[in-house]
């Protein structure tokens, strides 16, 4: 089965960079999406918030970015255990340039 997620957003929040127990950095992030896409022939305007992860070297490279425009791909996942929420598991990142 596929689960492979691209996005073009901004980054709206960063939280404070953690650690694992293992000392891998984790950086939780909120993305903020705006476009129009085409939906059955009409211009749909689409908006929305996701949260996002990024785990090893380049949590430590994004951190203290708030409204950088990027391009984001990895996978969905639950948040966690207790949350089932999606959450943009970023693989692969670098800043928008349009």
């Amino acid at each position: 089965m596929n689960n492979l997620f691209s996005l073009t957003a901004r980054i709206i929040e960063c939280k404070a960079l953690r650690y694992t127990p293992a000392g891998i950095p984790v950086l939780e992030i909120m993305l903020q999406h705006e476009s129009w896409q085409e939906e059955n022939g009409q211009k749909c305007l689409v908006k929305f918030e996701l949260p996002a992860k990024l785990i090893g070297k380049e949590a430590l490279n994004w951190q203290h970015r708030e409204g950088v425009q990027i391009e984001a791909s990895g996978f969905l996942a639950q948040r966690s255990q207790r949350y089932r929420n999606p959450m943009l598991r970023i693989q692969n990142i670098k800043e928008y340039k349009g």
